[in-house]
């Protein structure tokens, strides 16, 4: 069981997710272990929060849906505030999925909300993350599909609504090269063996559900 005794109660966390039910979740199991946390749902309002509270540790998703992105929040916090513990909460297995190939500050503790199965794991992400110390997680279960860095980022735009014509745009590259990508990554995830669905539909899918990691 996870320690609550003074010193845990003594501790300050700021949750950051654009997802207020998530947010408020996260900081209500915090909050029942004693530790003390306020929650934000952008990248900017947390890093207001920040300053004010001066928490021992930020709790913090990757993907704020275009207000800014967590991975530049936990950089700002690295570079400002060393001492901040950092914790990553977020539904994919692999970041790149969520920000691309932004990388993330060093001594990061990751941790993917499906394998959070009780707030011991949190309350252990986050001391963790205040020592600096290492913590693992188990390997995720079920159907996970495994993709390569380039494939991701179409993954990822393809889960942002983006045509053909755009992700060619984005890329660099030209459309009929998209399709070739597409039609790959479709393989890689197993979604183009039902013809009764829609691939971007599932491939889509399977991006928010955290079902794919990087090799």
């Amino acid at each position: 069981m996870t320690d609550t005794s003074a010193r845990t109660r003594t501790l300050r966390a700021v949750v950051a997710d654009d997802d207020v039910f998530t947010a408020s979740m996260v900081a209500s199991a915090l909050r029942s272990t004693g530790i003390e946390a306020a929650q934000a749902t952008s990248a900017e309002d947390a890093w207001d929060t920040i300053a004010e509270v001066e928490p021992n540790a930020v709790v913090t998703d990757l993907d704020f849906g275009g207000g800014g992105s967590g991975a530049e929040l936990l950089w700002r916090v690295h570079r400002e505030l060393p001492w901040v513990g950092l914790v990553v909460l977020t539904s994919h297995l692999s970041p790149e999925l969520a920000v691309g190939d932004d990388a993330l500050p060093p001594n990061v503790v990751y941790l993917v909300k499906s394998q959070v199965k009780d707030v011991d794991v949190l309350v252990a992400a986050v001391d963790a993350a205040i020592v600096g110390g290492e913590h693992h997680t188990d390997e995720p279960e079920g159907d996970i599909r495994t993709v390569t860095r380039a494939q991701a980022e179409v993954l990822r735009l393809v889960a942002s609504g983006a045509s053909t014509r755009r992700i060619a745009a984005e890329r660099g590259t030209s459309v009929r090269a998209v399709e070739t990508m597409l039609a790959r990554l479709y393989t890689a995830l197993g979604v183009d063996a039902d013809e009764q669905a829609n691939p971007r539909v599932t491939a889509a899918r399977m991006w928010q559900q955290g079902r794919v990691r990087i090799r």
